[in-house]
């Protein structure tokens, strides 16, 4: 059995959070390993958009720029969007969140996935890399956690951080619990070429059967999200790309026009999951591997970003008292920071999820009301971007 080096902090998982996480540990000075599965394909910048794009808020931006990500990300592949349009199918009201409510150039970005998660491998100069590599135990001792590899190789840290998805091993293995139910519902994604250009709007539009989403892409093209409970998913799944597109147009509401093509298309189901601790003596977790929320609000991606900032905020504040990384009381430091807004993200996601994927006339009705109102009230729609965007001036040092 190979000794490796102990370390401050391994990582498993090897996808957004838990490659920005590496980053940004190690260049505040963190000795850091990273355990992944499988190594990311190397993009071609002339291939196709990647099926998994984000809306990457302001804040979490201000994080990847602080470690020198954003500018390794190619520009021709971002696309920046100015406002955000939602409105129900059968009301005429719409709300029309734009940037310069808050005095920005932007809402954000949409970024594909890849881009993020090659730009964090490519910056691992001081990352020790274990790919392809999975986790087959962790033992958690007094002084440090223990990892064993698939392949028996052994690695000791003072904090092991699981980020390596919904379905984590090590929340497992540390017996960290969960709570959460499925939505009955599928995501269709891809991208699509609608008649019209999408003017750098995201574009969401409810229906009974769950909200049709365009998000701009940077050739005038959308990433599609299509929310649809499972019996419609399973007859979208067997059409082809004609019939799809044409309803695609008609559960759009046309708003972009005749949807002309739509390329390759995945469907994955929706679920909200969220962990009943984030941190145990050694041991934590960010990412999905401690919360998965509804996609409606684009939110995911975001959320643990922030989850990073603010576990690397932590882990310095333990170090600055002189603690290592494992120390429990600097571990739930985290978790409160983080723990009550992902809380709420959740618990409105899911109201969201409910209210508009109701049949209840009463619902109905509300729901009607509730973009009536927003739209008309300015200081609503402002409170609703400023939580969108995530900028904060005394958060951890990586989001300022």
């Amino acid at each position: 059995m190979t000794t490796r080096p102990r370390y401050d902090v391994a990582i498993v998982g090897g996808g957004m959070v838990g490659a920005v996480l590496a980053v940004a540990l190690s260049e505040a000075d963190f000795h850091v390993a990273l355990v992944e599965a499988k190594q990311p394909k190397s993009l071609d910048p002339e291939a196709g958009y990647d099926l998994r794009q984000s809306a990457i808020a302001p804040g979490p931006r201000r994080l990847l720029e602080n470690l020198g990500l954003w500018d390794r990300l190619p520009d021709n592949r971002i696309c920046p969007f100015t406002g955000m349009k939602v409105w129900q199918a059968d009301q005429d009201d719409e709300l029309f969140l734009e940037h310069t409510a808050v005095g920005l150039p932007e809402l954000g970005h949409i970024v594909e996935n890849a881009l993020v998660v090659d730009a964090a491998w490519q910056a691992f100069e001081r990352v020790d890399v274990y790919c392809p590599a999975k986790m087959a135990a962790l033992n958690v001792e007094a002084q440090a956690a223990r990892l064993t590899l698939d392949d028996e190789q052994e690695i000791t840290a003072a904090l092991v951080v699981g980020a390596e998805g919904a379905n984590s091993p090590v929340r497992e293995a540390a017996g960290i619990t969960t709570t959460g139910w499925g939505y009955g519902q599928r995501c269709t994604v891809g991208t699509v070429t609608p008649e019209r250009h999408h003017r750098h709007i995201a574009w969401q539009r409810f229906t009974e059967t769950g909200p049709v989403a365009f998000l701009p892409l940077a050739d005038g093209r959308c990433s599609l999200a299509w929310h649809a409970d499972d019996a419609l998913a399973d007859e979208l799944a067997e059409l082809d790309d004609d019939e799809f597109c044409r309803r695609l147009t008609e559960a759009s509401g046309g708003v972009l026009g005749r949807i002309q093509h739509m390329g390759t298309r995945a469907a994955f189901p929706l679920k909200l999951m969220h962990a009943r601790e984030y941190v145990q003596p050694r041991v934590a977790i960010a990412g999905d591997a401690a919360h998965v929320v509804h996609p409606m609000a684009g939110q995911g991606v975001n959320l643990g970003l922030l989850d990073v900032a603010e576990l690397v905020a932590a882990l310095e504040a333990g170090r600055a008292a002189g603690a290592d990384a494992g120390e429990i009381t600097y571990l739930k430091r985290y978790q409160r920071a983080r723990m009550a807004d992902n809380m709420m993200m959740l618990a409105a996601t899911d109201g969201l999820k409910r209210l508009y994927g109701s049949h209840n006339p009463l619902l109905r009705s509300l729901r009607g009301l509730a973009i009536s109102g927003a739209s008309r009230l300015a200081p609503i729609r402002q409170i609703m971007i400023s939580q969108a965007v995530g900028l904060s001036n005394d958060g951890p040092r990586l989001l300022r």
